[in-house]
């Protein structure tokens, strides 16, 4: 097991060597074409080793879909690991795993988009429960707002829900510097009632953030919470894994207060930040659905 842990951290340290951490204390490699091309080597190598009765589902989409399990497409999954091979491969299986799992087989290996593996999710996606605004970060980290006082149980279910979670981080990771620094989770539960929790979505959520999707999460900002915020957060506690829970930051007090934390703290400007919790940036989730059907998206 010691062996183990030392190979692990000697893969992260040679792609990150020299790095200085940032706000969130991530560290991000220096891309060169040699340590791309290495990686991705590697990466096919531990994708071999796994079983084939364990990789069903990633070896379907090689087949059925080779036109999104390309290389730049498993690129992400080694950005998202820091480029440790193993790691990687080990996302791609899951991830493979928890798309049929969620989309069905016979939408898994169909394009995520609103017109394909995402069709008949419209009232859902309308919602905006989870949608994403259109500024990222300094380091080009893109930024999902998660809105909980906007769910109705009457125009959705647990899987429309998560798909549309699926659809949103991918729309993010659009952004290479995404993939390459991280996503941030903007948390605006001030207007929720507690009836509104959706239990099952926010473990569907949890499970494809964790060790599936290929993304790194750099921070979950909360902002505001409510008084019933306790429960919900002792109900996280038991479905998160601890490496999650080190990301969440909890903002309370004035938006005035709140804006200059975003702003001194993590870098994140009051134009990058949505209306709702005291910043200038009018969110315009539908004017966004729209574009991303008209372009084919």
């Amino acid at each position: 097991r010691s062996c183990i842990i030392i190979s692990l951290i000697t893969m992260a340290s040679e792609a990150t060597e020299g790095q200085v951490p940032d706000v969130y204390g991530q560290l991000h490699p220096v891309e060169t074409k040699d340590l791309i091309d290495r990686k991705q080597k590697e990466f096919e190598d531990e994708l071999n080793k796994i079983p084939d009765e364990k990789k069903a589902n990633a070896k379907l989409a090689e087949q059925k879909c080779p036109n999104i399990a390309t290389n730049d497409f498993k690129l992400m999954f080694l950005r998202c690991e820091v480029f440790n091979a193993d790691l990687a491969a080990k996302r791609y299986v899951k991830y493979w795993d928890k798309r049929v799992e969620h989309f069905g087989p016979e939408k898994a290996f169909k394009k995520i988009s609103l017109s394909d593996a995402n069709a008949g999710d419209e009232e859902t996606m309308d919602l905006g429960v989870i949608s994403l605004l259109g500024k990222q970060d300094d380091q080009g980290r893109s930024i999902l707002i998660y809105d909980p006082s906007k769910y109705d149980k009457s125009k959705y279910t647990t899987s429309s829900m998560i798909r549309t979670f699926w659809y949103v981080v991918h729309s993010a990771l659009e952004v290479e510097e995404t993939q390459k620094h991280g996503m941030i989770v903007l948390g605006d539960p001030n207007r929720a009632k507690l009836s509104q929790f959706d239990r099952e979505v926010s473990k569907g959520i949890i499970g494809s953030i964790s060790g599936a999707l290929p993304v790194r999460v750099s921070a979950i900002h909360i902002v505001h919470p409510p008084t019933f915020f306790k429960i919900v957060f002792a109900f996280m506690k038991l479905v998160m894994p601890k490496r999650l829970l080190k990301r969440i930051y909890v903002h309370s007090g004035d938006d005035q207060k709140v804006m200059a934390e975003f702003e001194a703290k993590f870098g994140i400007a009051k134009d990058k930040l949505p209306t709702t919790i005291g910043g200038s940036l009018v969110l315009d989730h539908h004017s966004w659905i729209k574009m991303r059907r008209d372009s084919g998206l």
